[in-house]
């Protein structure tokens, strides 16, 4: 009885150990068929694509104009200078025609006065194309403009004023004069290249703000002003 006993457990032990040997070889089927799709999903697409692959980065247009939100309106140079002018004036009399200056009535003084004028680029007219085709992104800027022009006030000294007998200097004629240097100064900032400066440090600092956005590398940027 012994011995049959044995027998019989000898069976079980023998068919739960090969039962235990399937599963071990199913579950070796099944984790090597796992590493097989990892590594086909791990490789490198081919110039087919591949089976799966990683799309190539898109940057739009908000994606740029939302830089700038920021900024608003970029100042992109100050001219900061120091100037002297003489004011004078004299009441005039039409005589057959001609205007003749009236006697004992002229008036001046020498004004010496600090300023500065800004000029920047209204960053909500820039306009922005994309290609993902081409990979370019190109920014057209509006050209520069005067944002401001301020005259120190503590820095206006008068010099040499002369007040006529019957034209005497009045506070008017200050402020007119005043208004009139700036229209002046701001011509010969303009003269002197100020817009055209303002133009291309706009264009510098827009390079190297977008320069630095996720996934430029893969766009050529331009950037250029509008004429």
């Amino acid at each position: 009885m012994a011995a049959f006993l044995l027998l019989v457990l000898c069976a079980v032990l023998g068919k739960a150990l090969l039962d235990a040997q399937k599963r071990a070889r199913d579950q070796e089927a099944v984790l090597e068929a796992q590493r097989a799709t990892i590594a086909q999903l791990q490789k490198e697409p081919e110039e087919d694509g591949g089976l799966i692959h990683e799309g190539k980065p898109v940057i739009t247009g908000d994606t740029i104009r939302e830089q700038f939100s920021d900024l608003g309106e970029l100042v992109a140079i100050e001219y900061i200078y120091t100037n002297a002018d003489q004011y004078e004036n004299q009441n005039q009399v039409t005589v057959f025609k001609w205007e003749v200056g009236v006697p004992f009535t002229a008036k001046s003084f020498l004004l010496s006065y600090d300023g500065r004028i800004k000029a920047g680029v209204a960053l909500s007219n820039v306009q922005v194309d994309i290609n993902d085709n081409a990979r370019t992104i190109t920014v057209t800027l509006p050209p520069a403009e005067i944002t401001s022009h301020e005259i120190f006030e503590d820095s206006i000294r008068v010099f040499n004023e002369k007040d006529g007998i019957f034209n005497r200097i009045t506070v008017e004629n200050y402020a007119d004069f005043i208004s009139g240097q700036k229209t002046g100064m701001e011509q010969r900032a303009i003269g002197l290249g100020l817009l055209t400066s303002a133009d291309k440090n706009a264009q510098m600092v827009l390079r190297s703000l977008l320069s630095s956005l996720p996934d430029m590398e893969d766009y050529r940027l331009t950037i250029t002003t509008r004429r």
